[in-house]
């Protein structure tokens, strides 16, 4: 893979930190490919969302409900074929939500595709890991 695919996939990442500490929601949607087949997938039961026209609400949802929202990636791998590139990483949110602080210590993966020059967001999910599974364990106790 080219060395400058995996830094536009790391500079999407960049923008998306900063369009969500920023609650700029003109910002956020510009990084996602306008495809009635873009899927997000979020924590919450009902967070999943397909289409283009649908995400602004849920970003919106976020936004209203959460402050000083603080997202960052670690251990980020990607890999590309000529116009798709995917990836995945470890995704931390540190918000306050009425009042209290949260951090949720979460995994991303995503499907990023090049349209017109420009790298942009088709598929994204973000998960927490179990906290009814123990470490070590393939399935929590019941």
């Amino acid at each position: 893979m080219a060395d400058n695919v995996q830094q536009k996939i790391l500079d999407l990442l960049e923008k998306y930190v900063q369009a969500y500490h920023e609650k700029d929601l003109d910002g956020i949607l510009k990084l996602f490919a306008d495809r009635d087949d873009l899927v997000l997938i979020g924590t919450g039961y009902d967070e999943w969302i397909k289409g283009y026209e649908d995400i602004q609400s849920g970003f919106e949802r976020d936004f209203k409900q959460a402050d000083n929202i603080q997202v960052k990636f670690r251990k980020v791998t990607v890999s590309s074929f000529d116009n798709v590139a995917w990836l995945s990483a470890h995704m931390t949110m540190d918000t306050r939500v009425d009042g209290h602080d949260i951090y949720l210590p979460g995994r991303l993966t995503a499907v990023v595709l090049k349209v017109e020059g420009e790298w942009l967001f088709t598929q994204l999910h973000y998960s927490l890991p179990s906290v009814e599974q123990e470490e070590g364990k393939s399935w929590p106790d019941i």
